[in-house]
């Protein structure tokens, strides 16, 4: 008799949440979230006939992937793009202080943050959580306007993260 799965109901799609500590008005409007691959490199032995693959030993994430639908006041779009900018290439001083703060613990306070993704069951139901520590943006879709556009979808932007480290995946008891 062939083994059979504990679990038959498939994973939902459109089932999850996702909890962004410093983007708060990007939470509700997220549409997609794209889980991190999750890669174990290959290392080669070489043989005096070919070359044998083995288990390498260090893994490598890529990068988190989302998108969400811009709001009318853009408070979501600038939650990102304001991060961004005082990463990358501030304009003022307020910028400068977000990347340039004198105490290391305040400094990683503001420039990562924590963000973390409930995946619920059929039912609607919490089933697992999925972590990300020191989180920050690089990059930004595009805003896309269009004056001939022929039906008013809402505007979706792509938004990719960098995590430091890995991501942990836990049950919800």
């Amino acid at each position: 008799m062939p083994l059979q799965p504990n679990e038959i109901n498939q994973l939902n799609v459109v089932s999850f949440q996702t909890n962004f500590h410093r983007l708060p008005n990007t939470n509700f409007f997220c549409q997609r979230i794209d889980i991190p691959a999750i890669n174990l490199g290959v290392a080669v032995t070489p043989t005096p006939f070919s070359d044998a693959a083995v288990e390498g030993d260090k893994i490598t994430f890529e990068q988190f992937a989302m998108n969400f639908i811009v709001n009318e006041d853009l408070s979501n779009y600038f939650e990102i793009y304001n991060w961004l900018i005082a990463l990358g290439f501030p304009d003022t001083y307020e910028q400068f202080i977000l990347k340039h703060s004198s105490l290391e613990a305040t400094k990683k306070e503001k420039t990562t943050s924590d963000m973390n993704i409930i995946i619920n069951t059929n039912k609607s139901n919490p089933s697992y959580v999925i972590n990300f520590k020191d989180v920050f943006p690089v990059s930004l879709g595009s805003l896309s306007l269009d004056a001939a556009a022929t039906s008013m979808e809402p505007i979706i932007v792509d938004a990719t993260f960098e995590f430091l480290g890995s991501f942990s995946i836990e049950k919800i008891t």
